[in-house]
């Protein structure tokens, strides 16, 4: 039987260290750091919160981390490379997988049995950390609503293909552009009200008043009528 390169790395033990293959590094990642804040993860929660972090990391100016290849799949943001990497990560004894009863369509839980640190850098972890304390309680339809609701997925559902490759840079410029919004409005409102005055106004009548018998008098004139 042959193995793959990324179980081939699990067995030998390199996902201990730091393993090569990115997204392998990505999923145990964020199975530590939903462990350590006590949540336990399903296979369509850990591709939504990897592509939400990977969304983030590229609105505030960095790059995409995870390793994963976003497409538009049946339920969002999906990359069948995570089939692989589920099956190393088993194979290895390193997380189970368990199938949940309850949900009404066997949906697949993964859980981190071994005490491993998260291979990934301290950058993306922070950010891998941050998306998971905000969006770790969420339920998966949840997160599959939060997720169709981003620029990348905008766009995609918008040319109506499945399967397209998702822009995560759309996510960027969405920022970018809203940040730029919100400067004008800011410029707008500290700019000082034009000044008035109030009784100008009926000055200006009272002299129009004054005057309308002499410009009667110069058009009448200029109309030969006197």
């Amino acid at each position: 039987m042959t193995i793959s390169s990324c179980e081939a790395e699990v067995m030998h033990g390199m996902i201990f260290s730091q393993p090569e293959d990115p997204l392998l590094r990505s999923v145990l990642s964020l199975l530590r750091v939903a462990r350590d804040q006590g949540y336990t993860l399903d296979r369509t929660k850990i591709a939504k919160l990897l592509y939400l972090a990977d969304l983030s990391a590229v609105e505030n100016g960095g790059v995409a981390f995870s390793g994963a290849t976003w497409r538009w799949e049946n339920h969002g943001p999906f990359d069948p490379a995570q089939y692989r990497v589920e099956d190393a990560l088993v194979a290895s004894g390193i997380i189970e997988r368990t199938q949940d009863p309850q949900s009404p369509c066997g949906e697949v839980r993964l859980r981190l049995v071994e005490d491993v640190d998260a291979p990934l850098e301290p950058a993306s972890l922070t950010v891998l950390g941050g998306v998971v304390a905000e969006h770790g309680d969420r339920s998966a339809a949840q997160l599959r609503d939060l997720v169709y609701e981003t620029a990348p997925m905008v766009q995609a559902r918008s040319e109506g293909e499945r399967g397209v490759l998702l822009d995560l840079n759309r996510a960027r410029r969405r920022k970018q552009y809203a940040a730029l919004k919100e400067r004008y409005k800011a410029r707008l409102a500290d700019r000082a009200p034009a000044e008035s005055d109030p009784g100008v106004g009926d000055d200006l009548l009272a002299e129009m008043a004054e005057s309308a018998e002499a410009r009667r008098r110069a058009t009448a004139k200029a109309l030969g009528e006197e």
